[in-house]
């Protein structure tokens, strides 16, 4: 075949192609990243990126191209399917991931995180002993699922030899385009370099022009001004101009470079008549195979075009041939295909069709596609799409099945929404209609909550009017489960629990069975689904009796277990067991189920549950019954972070550092905390889950409550009817924990009244629960409470409670706190050794559960005490380490404290001097004249005295020191280093 004519010279891209090569050293280096290149169509994105990879594909670098293209369904994962479908492996090269094994398609996957964490283990792997380029083209077109994946590796490439390129079109991107919420996203996760072309500058095209052709200064100035007015400075429309003129023979390489006079030639401005201009040299036969491959897509495999064509091979090779020297197609290396060399010249090609016949060459395109063996629906259902034939609908279903197979949730919904419209345009039947609607919602109910209940409300009209039982359960389970989500209780929690019980009654009404065993009834899979949706929402609302109440009566209602009891269940009901027994002080019972649990998810792969799963277990379990056990509450962070960051970023409702959250707080990183703390959202929205963390940190710990900028906005934004939201009506963990921070921003401002409300709250929600966690923090509260307003002995009742139910189950930092308090009371009513006792205590416990707050609360306690037994010194030593941890972490309240209690110190009076055998002050002065040699009557005149007094001193003083007159008193006030010396002042 002919070569295609030679590209014009990239120019005016000297900065960028710089920046590439900077990125590509330090990928060939081990740190790799992301760069994206955006600018309008035409801007050179392509080009410039084409020409890293030339550069790095010469040097012995490994370079994968893959592209999004318009005009076509992309199908999930669309360019990772072209680049793993050209991969081929050499010695010592990876296998393709699994997901991947197959070229085309995407295989059937347990989650998107096993599917990206297979990709993952795939570049790593590659990544060891090659340095790769990656280059997704068009990222503008990238199917949603697509997306999600190139910014899970691009948060890993920092630590391989992977160079991440992706171009994508800026005048494609509006506020609701899912790219344009991403790029600043990939930006902030990655190292990643942003290119934004611009048009090229007279002086480029200069450049370009003086590179290419040896004209005269007078002709290149002309050309210069001529081009840079008809192509606006875009290097596409630039380079097609000038291969009209070179084709018209106006401009040619060689020396003498004008032929003719140019300027009398009219040059196209439009691409569109650069196109025509192009077909007008070929035969007509030539131009109808053009458009149909246009009809056909992007890249056109050569067996398709030719069986909708009826074209033979001999025909279709001549056309090939003409249309890569007219420049455009490109032809593949094993000549199976051909593609367009840019999207703007196939559009242009599309557009030229005539509707009747594009809409044939669709439908013959879609007809030979769904014959294949393994047909792409993605494929055949654009194609029976644009003929306008009513099979689309059924291709569109498949290709959501599909896509929801590979867990790409949002190209799921977007074919599901084109099957629905068909459908109704189609007259499908209610129930039909409605089973779509409700896997619609599904596939929303993470990205879109809202969306999702209004295809609910939508599938239940239909369910309605078709009469379908089954259709109206599950819709009214799930629209109770997404109103839950967003917070709405009051609504969601009925609605959730009908739903149940009618889903159940389905469920029971046939055989349980396992899925092996065939059709013929209902699955334990789906009957343990119900159960555990039931019980993990009543314990989320803290209905802890009844979660075990529902428990008991699921197994009941069935009458037989599957195999491996209850401990095999498949699903997960463990969970909502395991939040009420760790609620319930049952710690062991709770540990076991929390154990059963992570199994299930492990072996599922759902690593972002498996995240939330084990943080729930360190703040239910770990964080108040084993506090002291930091390696292990470090353990279990450390697991949650991993399962997060595997999830991908489809799930990821909350970033995967909010796993360190409670340990940031109790080990002292404030900074951290208050930043990611900050950046969590200010409004509930759909699942809340970075606000109920960060909720649940500030709440439990108490900490930060120095900035009530930050803690009253989650009071208010979670409980908006304050103190008196009435237990059930919000999420049960949040809002105990809100309960408590509530209380202690009211207590830090003196604010009693709102205090003992939210005091009140907490005794309501406690009783209604059933709860044992909290109880110790309640009477604590109460104690803080009554010694603020002056009682102290109900004070010190309720922290001995507080004492007692933190030591029922063990509760380390609820001891902590109680000894902490009660050292404080027992300081105040001067029971001293009882005071040094708790104190100790608390320090110790600080101490063993690493948390540097606590010790320096701990510190401030005994620097009061040791104030008030005169030992000063100590007491200021215990106030400088006091600073020394509260400063770094800017906690205002108890650097406050520190400072008044120092103030408080230095305004008391010096203590008075203590004398040995209990001298006054006044018989050492008396002392000090014998020494001194003075009379009585001396000693008289000198103190102002009577001789009287004078001589009762010194009969005091012999009595003291056991002396027997003057020489025995001198002697002693030598020996005592008291004399001789000037005497007090009177």
């Amino acid at each position: 075949m002919a070569a295609s004519m030679p590209s014009p010279p990239l120019v005016g891209r000297e900065r960028e192609l710089a920046t590439l090569r900077t990125r590509l050293d330090a990928a060939l280096a081990g740190q790799g990243g992301l760069v994206l290149i955006g600018g309008e169509a035409g801007i050179g994105k392509t080009a410039l990126a084409d020409a890293l990879c030339r550069e790095a594909a010469a040097s012995g670098v490994l370079v994968r191209v893959g592209r999004c293209y318009d005009l076509t369904e992309t199908p999930p994962y669309g360019p990772w399917l072209e680049i793993f479908g050209r991969y081929r492996q050499d010695d010592g090269m990876p296998p393709l991931p699994d997901a991947f094994a197959q070229r085309g398609t995407v295989g059937e996957v347990a989650s998107q995180a096993a599917l990206f964490r297979q990709v993952l283990d795939f570049f790593a792997a590659l990544t060891e002993t090659r340095t790769l380029v990656m280059l997704v083209d068009d990222l503008h077109w990238a199917d949603p699922a697509s997306l999600d994946l190139l910014r899970f590796l691009a948060r890993s490439a920092a630590m391989r030899s992977l160079l991440i390129i992706a171009t994508y079109r800026t005048d494609e991107l509006t506020r609701r385009h899912p790219l344009y919420a991403l790029l600043p996203t990939l930006a902030r996760e990655a190292p990643t370099a942003r290119i934004d072309l611009n048009r090229l500058e007279r002086a480029d095209i200069v450049a370009l022009i003086t590179a290419r052709y040896a004209l005269s200064n007078a002709d290149t100035d002309r050309l210069v001004t001529h081009l840079h007015a008809r192509s606006g400075g875009n290097p596409f429309f630039l380079g097609e101009l000038l291969r009209t003129l070179e084709a018209e023979r106006i401009l040619r390489h060689a020396a003498g470079g004008a032929v003719g006079d140019w300027s009398n030639v009219r040059v196209p401005m439009l691409l569109r008549q650069v196109i025509d201009g192009r077909l007008g040299r070929l035969d007509e036969d030539s131009q109808r195979l053009l458009t149909i491959a246009a009809v056909l897509g992007q890249e056109v495999p050569l067996r398709v075009w030719s069986a909708v064509s009826d074209a033979d091979d001999d025909t279709l090779a001549a056309t090939v041939e003409r249309a890569i020297e007219a420049h455009l197609l490109d032809t593949f290396a094993d000549g199976t295909a051909v593609r367009f060399v840019h999207a703007l010249i196939r559009e242009a090609l599309y557009e030229r069709a005539v509707p009747i016949r594009r809409d044939a060459w669709h439908r013959r395109a879609a007809e030979l596609l769904a014959s294949a063996p393994r047909p792409d629906p993605d494929a055949v259902a654009y194609h029976y799409r644009r003929a306008g034939d009513p099979q689309a609908a059924t291709w569109l279903v498949r290709a959501g099945e599909r896509a929801e197979v590979s867990h790409a949730l949002l190209s799921a919904a977007d074919r599901y929404d084109a099957a629905l419209a068909l459908m109704e345009a189609g007259g499908a039947g209610a129930s039909e209609r409605g089973w779509l609607l409700y896997r619609l919602a599904h596939m929303r109910r993470f990205g879109d909550n809202t969306r999702a209940l209004a295809h609910l409300d939508a599938a239940a009209d239909l369910a309605a009017e078709a009469g379908d039982r089954a259709l109206a359960a599950y819709i009214m389970r799930s629209e109770g489960l997404y109103r839950c989500l967003t917070g709405d209780l009051r609504a969601g929690l009925p609605r959730l629990q009908a739903g149940v019980a009618a889903v159940e009654s389905l469920l029971t009404a046939t055989t349980l069975r396992e899925p092996e065993e065939g059709p013929g009834g209902a699955s334990w899979s789906e009957y343990a689904t119900n159960w555990s949706i039931h019980t993990l929402w009543l314990a989320n609302t803290g209905q802890f009796a009844a979660v075990h109440a529902a428990w008991e009566r699921a197994i009941d209602g069935v009458g037989q277990l599957p195999p491996g009891g209850v401990e095999g269940l498949p699903g997960n009901p463990h969970w909502g067991r395991a939040l009420a027994f760790a609620q319930q002080g049952r710690v062991v019972e709770a540990r076991q189920a929390f154990a059963h649990a992570r199994r299930y998810f492990r072996a599922d792969e759902a690593s972002y549950n498996t995240g939330g799963l084990l943080l729930r277990e360190l703040i239910d379990i770990a964080l108040p019954y084993h506090a002291d056990d930091v390696a292990g509450r470090r353990r279990l962070v450390e697991a949650a972070e991993r399962a997060w960051t595997r999830a991908g970023v489809a799930q990821a409702t909350i970033p995967a550092i909010y796993a360190r959250l409670p340990l940031l707080a109790l080990e002292g990183d404030w900074d951290e905390l208050r930043r990611i703390i900050r950046g969590a959202p200010t409004t509930r929205g759909a699942f809340a889950g970075q606000t109920t963390y960060a909720s649940y940190t500030i709440g439990a710990f108490g900490y930060v409550p120095d900035d009530p900028d930050t803690g009253w906005p989650l009071v208010h934004t979670w409980l908006p009817d304050g103190p008196e939201t009435e237990p059930g009506a919000a999420f049960y963990f949040p809002t105990m924990q809100l309960q408590r921070l509530a209380t202690a921003l009211a207590y830090q401002a003196g604010d009693l009244a709102t205090m003992r409300r939210w005091l009140e709250a907490q005794d309501r929600w406690l009783a209604w629960s059933g709860a044992v966690l909290g109880r110790a923090e309640r009477c604590l509260g109460w104690a803080r409470y009554h010694r603020s307003s002056g009682d102290p002995s109900r004070a010190c009742r309720d922290a001995i409670q507080g004492l007692a139910d933190a030591g029922e189950p063990r509760q380390p930092l609820a001891l902590l706190a109680a000894h902490r308090l009660l050292g404080e009371l027992d300081t105040d009513a001067g029971r001293l050794d009882d005071a040094v006792g708790h104190l100790d205590s608390a320090l110790a416990l600080a101490d063993a559960c690493a948390a540097p707050y606590e010790r320096a609360l701990g510190l401030l306690a005994f620097a009061r005490l040791r104030s008030a037994t005169g030992d000063r010194e100590v007491a200021r030593a215990l106030l400088d380490e006091v600073r020394a941890i509260c400063a770094p972490l800017a906690a205002k309240p108890a650097l406050a404290r520190a400072d008044a209690l120092t103030a408080r110190l230095a305004a008391m009076p010096p203590p008075a001097p203590v004398f040995p055998d209990g001298l006054s002050a006044r018989e050492v002065d008396v002392l000090r004249l014998i020494a001194c040699g003075s009379t009585n009557q001396e000693i008289a005149a000198t103190l102002s005295l009577s001789v009287r007094t004078v001589e009762r001193h010194i009969t005091g003083l012999y009595r003291k020191i056991d002396g027997r007159g003057r020489a025995d008193a001198t002697t002693y006030a030598l020996r005592h280093a008291l004399a001789p010396d000037r005497p007090s002042s009177p």
